[in-house]
């Protein structure tokens, strides 16, 4: 089977290149735009550009196409709004009109973001209110895909982290392991996932040839705090150094959801997601 993964230089792209380059009934091409990928099957692609799409796809028949190239910064995404549109909805669209002409499946990558945070623990089938333009952005690509492609699933995950590339729980880890004070907030509950888990879960879902919405994120509803005052349990930081906050208290430009934590019963039954202790055990190991 040949997959083609967009975004391949991103926390998520990095571990499944990872987990599925070796494997022998695969073949994998990762696309990147402005950092490269460690692969040999690298392809460079801006989703953006139409026709660049359409004539990459045509080229290299995949089979798969597992689209998570994104502009994911969310207080940037509510400043360049523009660039944010181009690359989660028309960038999404390009993607998902190429991948159907040539009967391939897609699989869009999106996020906990579709919703507002008033209820948590997220169904699938429960209802969409982004309160970002990140999420709006997030959620037209999801449509589009809905629209336009035959045979299709969509990824929700949320909080992906990860070792070897700049994300929360890196920064978590500098900070602690210099004996840096962090403030932290009690009041955002999420359900962080260990980039190898998604990849893991993505990887189950082609197998099974899986269609529709799933929720792919950790298993667990946890707090920011929470999380990280278990991550300095695991790392043997000083918990003290961990400062509870609230929301109030951060200078966001975009408004954030206070819960959008998913239900994971879905693809339980496909791939069962790891729990917190487990991802940042697994974590630990990576980064060492």
């Amino acid at each position: 089977m040949k997959i083609l993964l967009t975004g391949g230089s991103g926390l998520f792209g990095r571990a499944f290149v990872g987990l599925v380059k070796d494997r022998t009934s695969y073949d994998i091409y990762a696309t990147y735009n402005e950092n490269i990928v460690d692969s040999e099957e690298a392809v460079f692609l801006d989703i953006t550009d139409k026709k660049h799409v359409e004539k990459t796809i045509k080229k290299l028949q995949p089979d798969v196409v597992v689209h998570a190239a994104a502009f994911t910064n969310v207080d940037k995404c509510e400043v360049e709004k523009e660039k944010a549109y181009d690359v989660n909805v028309k960038g999404t669209k390009n993607v998902a009109m190429a991948s159907n002409e040539i009967g391939a499946k897609m699989i869009y990558i999106s996020t906990d973001y579709v919703f507002d945070g008033t209820k948590g623990f997220y169904r699938e089938e429960d209802e969409t209110n982004p309160i970002s333009h990140y999420g709006l952005t997030k959620l037209e690509g999801e449509k589009a895909v809905q629209e336009i492609c035959d045979d299709f699933i969509i990824a929700r995950t949320s909080v992906i982290y990860g070792a070897h590339k700049k994300n929360f729980a890196t920064w978590v880890i500098k900070e602690l392991g210099k004996g840096n004070q962090i403030k932290i907030i009690t009041d955002q509950w999420v359900s962080p996932t260990l980039n190898v888990d998604l990849a893991e879960q993505i990887l189950a879902l082609i197998e099974k040839d899986g269609k529709g919405i799933f929720h792919t994120a950790g298993g667990e509803r946890i707090n920011r705090y929470d999380f990280v005052v278990e991550m300095a349990r695991i790392f043997d930081f000083n918990e003290k150094l961990i400062i509870p906050a609230t929301s109030k208290e951060m200078n966001w430009i975009a408004k954030r959801p206070m819960d959008s934590s998913l239900n994971v019963s879905k693809i339980s039954k496909i791939k069962k997601p790891y729990m917190v202790e487990e991802s940042l055990r697994l974590l630990k190991k990576e980064a060492q």
